[in-house]
């Protein structure tokens, strides 16, 4: 991953996208600090098709989203242990609002938002 020096105006890469099928297909995901936004770069090479533009405040807010999920749930268990309470994850669970899975994988459990009614109405369209 490639890092950039404060202040300086060099694109800093989040993160690169493999096409698992074709993993000679690439596309990067970076930061222009021009414009405070994050653009992909390989679309228009790859495919002819335009580059896509995600708005830094909407990838901030699913990462802050995630990190009072996993607060919440870290407060959780150190309250029951301090309680003395057993504690085990429920498969479903609601915080602020939304609704999260908690799916056991093998040692690790997959954290993953569940979409609301509205969102699955909206994407059977």
């Amino acid at each position: 991953m490639m890092q950039a020096q404060p202040g300086s105006d060099e694109k800093i890469v989040l993160l690169k996208i493999q096409n698992q099928k074709k993993p000679e297909q690439v596309i990067t995901l970076f930061r222009d600090p021009g414009t405070e936004s994050f653009h992909t770069e390989g679309l228009k090479r790859l495919f002819g098709a335009e580059e896509i533009v995600i708005d830094t405040k909407d990838l901030v807010e699913a990462v802050m989203e995630y990190a009072k999920v996993l607060s919440f749930l870290l407060e959780t268990l150190s309250e029951a242990e301090d309680l003395g309470l057993p504690y085990g994850y429920r498969e479903t669970f609601a915080f602020q609002g939304r609704t999260y899975s908690l799916e056991r994988q093998g040692e690790v459990r997959l954290l993953r938002r569940l979409p609301s009614e509205e969102e699955k109405l909206l994407s059977s369209r």
